[in-house]
């Protein structure tokens, strides 16, 4: 088997991401590997703010949020034999991940797909599809479980 020790979780905070780090927590376990929670906060616009309420406001608010829930989940994970890093960004997720991946020396990126399809895949693309063509590294793309009828 290949040597992996980092593996980067991109979290969205949605069970598309938190399946994923099921995956990377068992994948991660056996071989001790580090797992790197990473959120990415995209850039707000002056559009989204609140009357009265400056920018750089929410987003330091979004920014503590964020850290407190991947210290949640990274606490979570404490009774794995993995070690556990967590970091939020802001930028273009898609980016902001690859950039992150080739500094940390990052071996497979665990992430989860939405599955998009349609109008709204041409709307929103797909970050994974993005990650998963310009990636320095290998991506496992987790897809959800099909519910049973």
């Amino acid at each position: 088997m290949l040597p992996i020790q980092n593996i980067l979780i991109p979290i969205d905070f949605s069970e598309h991401s938190d399946y994923a780090l099921q995956y990377a927590k068992e994948l991660g376990s056996p071989i001790k590997a580090h797992l790197h929670l990473v959120h990415v906060l995209e850039p707000m616009t002056q559009y989204g703010a609140w009357e009265g309420l400056p920018m750089t406001d929410l987003t330091s608010k979004a920014m503590e949020e964020s850290e407190k829930k991947l210290q949640k989940m990274a606490g979570e994970l404490a009774n794995t034999d993995c070690v556990t890093h967590i970091s939020v960004l802001q930028g273009h997720p898609d980016l902001m991940l690859n950039e992150y991946a080739a500094h940390h020396d990052i071996n497979i990126i665990c992430m989860g797909t939405h599955g998009r399809r349609g109008l709204e895949y041409i709307l929103f693309g797909s970050t994974t599809e993005k990650v998963l063509r310009t990636a320095p590294c290998s991506v496992l793309a987790v897809r959800l479980p099909r519910k049973s009828s």
